[in-house]
């Protein structure tokens, strides 16, 4: 299934994927830093994050704003909460 009809990403243009979004893209590397201490990170690193590490990052870069159904004005919980 396609979501965008650009493959590229919007921000800087390298091939668009999640591991791209999440890990590589350095548009948002500084929420990267803010959330997990690293401006990049690893395959490794992906498969220690949680679904809340995950949730966080992208609510705190704004890129899917209003494409979501979440309500953007709670937080979310953090793990173990």
């Amino acid at each position: 299934m396609r979501i965008a009809e650009d493959p590229s990403c919007p921000e800087c243009g390298e091939m668009e994927t999640s591991f791209h979004f999440i890990a590589e893209c350095p548009m948002y590397a500084m929420v990267r830093w803010e959330l997990q201490g690293k401006d990049s990170f690893s395959v490794e690193d992906l498969a220690n994050l949680s679904i809340g590490d995950i949730l966080r990052f992208t609510k705190e870069t704004g890129r899917f704003q209003g494409a979501c159904c979440w309500d953007t004005s709670k937080p979310v919980s953090q793990h173990g909460e």
